[in-house]
């Protein structure tokens, strides 16, 4: 399993960037692309678009 942020494919990032914009939790992205999930919000906070559940 990949776990560093480099060796992630840009097209899975895009996946993710896609799937979360639409309203899917980090969580269930996790377990659909087969990720860890503090690598899901690594790949979002990379991408300048995770908002934690505790932000306004």
């Amino acid at each position: 399993m990949a776990t560093d942020l480099k060796s992630i494919p840009p097209e899975k990032k895009e996946v993710v960037r896609n799937l979360y914009v639409s309203g899917i939790p980090e969580e269930f992205i996790a377990m659909q692309l087969d990720l860890e999930i503090p690598l899901v919000i690594a790949i979002l906070k990379e991408l300048g678009i995770y908002r934690h559940a505790n932000e306004p």
